[in-house]
């Protein structure tokens, strides 16, 4: 599947294309030849450059594209400003020019990060994402957001910065930990919550097959979370009219819990932690029926993904409900203090809510966290 997505910013024109099959990652050099760029820089992490790297790489050279690699370690403590600054100082080093492109391959925590670096390289450079990860490919490499955290919280400090190419390429998640990939399907299960029901069937009716990564089945769910995000984000590309944030059910709680736990569980394992808190606040202030919600309950669970903490069994050792609290006060979306919600009114359809009381939301927190 290719698709080309457009983004408009004051009438100008940001084009994006998307590109996913199997394979596609030996043919990433032809795309970015396509972009003529004047030099290209590879950022990854070390993990993944050592599995995967030799296939980007080979067809790079093959495509005689002038070539550096930046490589730092896994995991989301590099998502820093300690890793940016690095990144600046290795692309004045290699002589990055206005018509350079970065590339970034990896996970989430890559494509944030080298994309941040380049919306901030020269007033922005441009960038091509090619997610290894499930849930790098179907979140965090399309829409532009990238940013890095700070200590009050993920993501305070970032900016939309589209890519230019998306390249996806299932083969690529058979090099990954269970646990990560699993990790990854919350972002799925968020997409079909919130705008597919029928996709949520589909979940349901082939969660077995997702876990197994029966090829057709991945390419299925792959191309139809590229609809559905790259839908939503053509719609309102810079959160404007309130669609786009949308996107964000199960994620203002889940990021709580995720910095409140120190990052010792998966970013998508505390969005599926979010999802289930954020239905318990949809039964109370939506409309969410019960069984609705019971469902979107058992569809986590179909996909061994936590609902509670306990769930999650001996990943963290605790997290305290009071520090969740505070990191929702400090949320990039609060305003005065108060975080912004999305709920479900039904499955397939979702509200903006403002005025959710604390009590409300400690009651969600501390529900799924088995307090």
């Amino acid at each position: 599947m290719t698709r080309d997505l457009e983004i408009r910013m004051s009438g100008r024109s940001v084009a994006t294309r998307i590109v996913v099959g199997c394979g596609e990652v030996d043919r990433a050099g032809t795309w970015v030849t396509s972009l003529s760029p004047s030099a290209c820089v590879v950022v990854s992490e070390q993990n993944v450059l050592a599995i995967l790297g030799d296939r980007v790489a080979r067809s790079l050279r093959s495509a005689d594209l002038p070539c550096e690699t930046f490589t730092f370690a896994e995991g989301e403590a590099s998502k820093s400003g300690a890793t940016v600054a690095a990144l600046h100082e290795f692309f004045s080093r290699v002589g990055l020019d206005r018509r350079g492109v970065v590339i970034a391959f990896g996970g989430g925590v890559v494509s944030d990060v080298a994309g941040f670096a380049a919306a901030t390289w020269m007033r922005g450079v441009r960038h091509v994402n090619v997610p290894t990860t499930l849930e790098g490919m179907i979140d965090a490499s399309i829409g532009g957001k990238t940013g890095i955290n700070l200590p009050a919280g993920k993501n305070l400090v970032g900016a939309f910065h589209h890519p230019v190419l998306v390249v996806m390429d299932p083969q690529c998640l058979g090099s990954l930990p269970p646990r990560d990939f699993r990790a990854g399907l919350a972002e799925s299960v968020k997409h079909a919550v919130v705008f597919d029901e029928a996709f949520v069937t589909w979940h349901e009716e082939n969660a077995g097959k997702i876990l197994e990564l029966d090829p057709p089945a991945t390419e299925v769910l792959l191309r139809r979370n590229a609809e559905i995000k790259s839908g939503v984000v053509s719609a309102d590309p810079y959160e404007e009219t309130g669609e786009r944030a949308l996107l964000n059910f199960g994620h203002t709680i889940g990021h709580a819990i995720e910095s409140a736990s120190g990052y010792g569980l998966r970013h998508g394992e505390c969005v599926a932690l979010g999802m289930a808190a954020a239905c318990r606040i949809s039964q109370r202030r939506s409309g969410l029926s019960p069984a609705e919600g019971g469902r979107v309950v058992r569809l986590i669970r179909s996909l061994e993904l936590p609902s509670t903490l306990g769930e999650a069994g001996a990943k963290v050792g605790g997290v305290d409900v009071d520090v969740v609290m505070a990191r929702l006060a400090s949320d990039k979306k609060a305003v005065q203090g108060r975080a912004r919600f999305v709920l479900l009114e039904q499955i397939g359809k979702a509200c903006l809510a403002e005025d959710v009381s604390a009590s409300d939301v400690r009651e969600a927190v501390e529900g799924v966290l088995g307090v």
